[in-house]
Order: structure tokens, then C-alpha cells, then sequence
């Protein structure tokens, strides 16, 4: 997987949880394409190696001891605009979401993500591309429905949502409640291969990658499509 990228990715972890945040360093150090240029257990210590570094992209912890990390986004663009921040949060994120991504974060991760899903969020951060945690689903469909995201982030072109057989429209409506496809097999009665076929033919068909986008587009399609009607 690195040995397609023609760069390696700068990321600075900033967390007060010690052991989280080692563990972050020791993870990411495995891969060869990422490459972490600091650490820090708060948002001066943050600034300072911002400043100094230039990284491509930071994780950032929303609870710091001397900043809220939404407050700490603005400060961060500051010193270098093209930083992709990634928010990342051990608790419900709902209430963060909108003021984070108005500010110019690139996504969130959950604490409890995989490894995969970080290195997942990170290359996507450092391309200028939005990721979500898989888990975010409920959070963000709550959020969308409510109407208080106000960004630009994902704009369909089109009404994506008839494109969708029934089949797949059940599908989605699963997933935007956080179920996996495993559990989505078991609740329809048919096989994880085929859900899969449906995840896959309806993440083609919203013109997405993750299952995340094609939740948000998805929701936000179908309320639109509520108030006109």
C-alpha cells in the first residue's frame, strides 16, 4: 500500500491519554508511508510543533486540558492552511460535529476505530478528502436529520435515492442505523455476500466510497425529498 504513494504522510497525534496516544505512535509507525513528527498532550504543545513541522495532517483529541479541540482548529489553520485536521473522541460526538467541520476539520474518528480505519482517515485527510468512522452513522444521520449541519461538504448532483431498488433502499436504511453487514444478513435472512453486492452496487450508485458518505447522502436526499412532497 505505501509503495504507491510518492510521499510519506506527516502526522502529528495530540492527546492527553498517554496510553492512547503511544499506542497511536506505535501503530502508525508500522507503516511505511506515515510518518509521525510529534507528539502532544495539549494545545500549546500542539501550536508549537504545528508551527514548527508543518504536518500533512493531525489527529486531534476534542477534550484537551487547556483547549476544546473545536477551538483549537481555527488556531491550527492559522499557522498552516493546508493541515487536514482529524477530530478524534472517546464519547458521542453529536454535539461537536457541525462546529468541527465548520471550522475545517477533515472528519472524525472514534476512539474504538481499527487501525485500518485510521490509516483509512488519514490517507483520505492528506488527499483534502472527508472521512467518517464507520460507528459515526447513527450520530451523523441524527445530526443531517435535524437539520444543523450547514457545510457543503457532500452536494449530490442529482436524486441518487431512485436509483436505488427496494432491496438496497432497506439496505441503506440499515446501515444509517449502524449495522454492520453481518447483521444486516442476519436481520434480511440472506447471505453477507449478499449484502455486500448491495453495499457495493449502492455505494456505486451514490458515486461514494464509504459507507458513511452514501449514509449522508442518502439521509439528506431523503429529506430534502420529504419537504418538497
Amino acid at each position: 500500500m505505501g509503495s504507491s504513494l510518492e510521499r510519506t504522510i506527516r502526522v502529528v497525534v495530540v492527546d492527553d491519554h498517554t496510553l492512547f496516544a503511544e499506542g497511536t505512535v506505535s501503530l502508525l509507525s508500522s507503516e511505511s508511508y506515515i510518518s509521525v513528527v510529534g507528539t502532544a498532550k495539549n494545545g500549546c504543545d500542539c501550536l508549537k510543533i504545528v508551527k514548527e513541522e508543518h504536518p500533512d495532517v493531525v489527529l486531534l483529541d476534542i477534550n484537551l486540558p487547556d483547549f476544546c479541540g473545536t477551538d483549537l482548529i481555527e488556531k491550527i489553520k492559522a499557522l498552516d492552511s493546508n493541515v487536514s485536521i482529524i477530530m478524534l473522541t472517546g464519547q458521542n460526538p453529536e454535539e461537536y460535529v457541525n462546529a468541527s467541520l465548520n471550522k475545517g476539520a477533515h472528519g472524525f474518528l472514534l476512539k474504538d476505530c481499527s487501525k485500518s480505519e485510521m490509516t483509512a482517515a488519514i490517507l483520505q485527510a492528506s488527499s483534502g478528502k472527508y472521512y467518517f468512522s464507520q460507528n459515526m452513522a447513527p450520530y451523523l444521520r441524527s445530526v443531517i436529520v435535524g437539520e444543523v449541519i450547514t457545510t457543503d461538504i457532500i452536494e449530490p448532483e442529482k436524486d441518487h435515492v431512485t436509483l436505488l431498488t427496494p432491496k438496497e433502499i432497506e439496505i441503506i436504511e440499515l446501515i444509517s442505523e449502524g449495522l454492520r453487514n453481518r447483521e444486516i444478513a442476519t436481520i434480511l435472512g440472506i447471505k453477507n455476500r449478499t449484502v455486500d453486492f448491495h453495499v457495493s452496487n449502492i455505494l456505486s450508485k451514490l458515486g461514494v466510497k464509504s459507507r458513511l458518505e452514501a449514509v449522508l447522502i442518502y439521509t439528506k436526499e431523503k429529506v430534502e425529498s420529504a419537504k418538497i412532497s
